[in-house]
C-alpha cells in the first residue's frame, strides 16, 4: 500500500498494490493491519478500528455535506469509489490547527482502488461527477444524530473549489447548513493538546463505578493499560515525551501533579479524583510529582510500548517540536 499527501497534512491518499495480469484486476478491498502500519510509517495517528460500513449512491450532480461529529464521536473516514466517480472534500475543524478552515479535494474514481483516509476532526463532502456512482465510506465511529454537524458546501470563507458541472443538485438539509463562521469546531485530535476530562460515575447506595470506553470517553483505542503506585512523595517520574502515543492518565486512588508542557507552556494539573481523567496528546513533555502515599495512577495509552517513540532529553523535545513547526 502507497500513500500520497494532499494540501491538508494528516488527510491522504492510499493506494492498494493491484495486478494486472489477468482480466480485470484482483485487489484486497481494505486490510486493516496494512492500513494502520501505512500510517505508522508515514508518521500519522492510528484510529480506531473502522467498524461501520455506510453505502451512498448518487446520480451526476447530486452533493452531499459538508459533514462531520463532534467528540466524543467524531468520526474517521476512509472513503473509496467502487463504481462512477466522485470529488471528494475534506475541511479542517480542528480549532487550533494550523491549516484551521483548510480545505482539500480530490477525485476517486472506480476503476482504480485509491481510498481517501479523512481522519477525526474533518468535515467531508462529495459530488458525483457521473450517473451511477456508488461510494463506500468506512468508518471509526456509528452516526450520531446528537453529535452531527454541517456547515455550508459553497460557504465563500472556505471557498472550495468544486468541479464545473451543468447542474449541482443539493438537499435540503445541506443547502441551509450553517456558514463556517458559525460552526462548533474543536481542539481535539491535535497533537501537542490536552484536555480535562470528567468521566461519568455510575452508582447508588451500594458504591460507584466508572467505566472507560473506547469511542465514548476515551477518543483512542486502547493498546496497554498501567498502573503506577508505592512511589515516594519526593520523587519525580515521567520526564518523557511520545512521537505518537497518546494516554489517558486517572487518579483512582491518592492524589499526584502532573507537569504538562507543550514546548511553549508550562502547567502543573493536580490528579486527585476516580472521575477526573487528563488526555494527553502526542508531542508532549510529561513529568510526574508529589505523589501521596496511597496514589494509584492508572494510565491508557493508544500504542503498545515502543522506547523509539520516547523522547527522553528536553531539549531534543524542543527541537522536534520547533521542526513540527516549519
Amino acid at each position: 500500500m502507497r500513500i500520497f499527501e494532499t494540501s491538508l497534512a494528516d488527510v491522504v491518499v492510499l493506494q492498494s498494490a493491484i495486478s494486472e495480469d489477468s482480466p480485470g484486476f484482483p485487489a484486497d478491498c481494505f486490510d486493516e493491519h496494512m492500513f494502520h502500519a501505512t500510517l505508522r510509517a508515514a508518521g500519522l495517528s492510528i484510529p480506531q478500528s473502522l467498524i461501520l460500513d455506510s453505502h451512498i449512491h448518487l446520480n451526476g450532480g447530486m452533493l452531499r455535506g459538508l459533514n462531520y461529529q463532534l467528540p466524543p464521536h467524531a468520526q474517521g473516514n476512509l472513503i473509496r469509489t467502487f463504481s462512477g466517480s466522485a470529488y471528494v472534500v475534506a475541511v479542517d475543524m480542528r480549532r487550533g490547527s494550523m491549516t484551521f478552515g483548510k480545505w482539500a479535494g480530490v477525485e476517486l474514481r472506480g476503476d482504480n482502488p485509491n481510498m481517501l483516509w479523512i481522519p477525526q476532526g474533518f468535515a467531508h463532502g462529495y459530488i458525483a461527477l457521473e450517473d451511477n456512482t456508488h461510494i463506500q465510506v468506512r468508518k471509526t465511529h456509528r452516526d450520531n444524530t446528537e453529535f452531527q454537524r454541517k456547515i455550508r458546501w459553497n460557504d465563500a470563507a472556505i471557498d472550495i473549489n468544486w468541479p464545473k458541472l451543468a447542474e449541482i443538485h443539493v438537499s435540503k438539509e445541506d443547502a441551509v447548513a450553517p456558514p463556517f463562521v458559525n460552526s462548533e469546531p474543536h481542539s481535539e485530535f491535535l497533537h501537542g493538546t490536552t484536555e480535562p476530562v470528567e468521566l461519568k460515575i455510575i452508582g447508588d447506595e451500594r458504591g460507584s463505578l466508572i467505566a472507560i470506553e473506547p469511542g465514548l470517553n476515551i477518543p483512542f483505542e486502547i493498546k496497554r493499560v498501567y498502573y503506577i503506585y508505592g512511589t515516594l512523595p519526593d520523587v519525580g517520574r515521567g520526564f518523557h515525551a511520545h512521537r505518537r502515543l497518546e494516554q489517558m492518565a486517572i487518579c483512582v486512588a491518592g492524589s499526584c501533579i502532573m507537569v504538562i508542557d507543550d514546548g511553549v507552556t508550562r502547567q502543573e494539573v493536580k490528579l486527585e479524583s476516580a472521575n477526573k481523567a487528563l488526555l494527553i496528546r502526542n508531542m508532549i513533555w510529561r513529568e510526574m510529582h508529589e505523589f501521596s502515599d496511597d496514589c494509584v495512577l492508572l494510565v491508557l495509552a493508544s500504542e503498545y510500548y515502543d522506547e523509539s517513540d520516547y523522547i527522553r532529553d528536553y531539549e531534543q523535545f524542543i527541537q522536534e517540536v520547533n521542526d513540527g513547526k516549519k
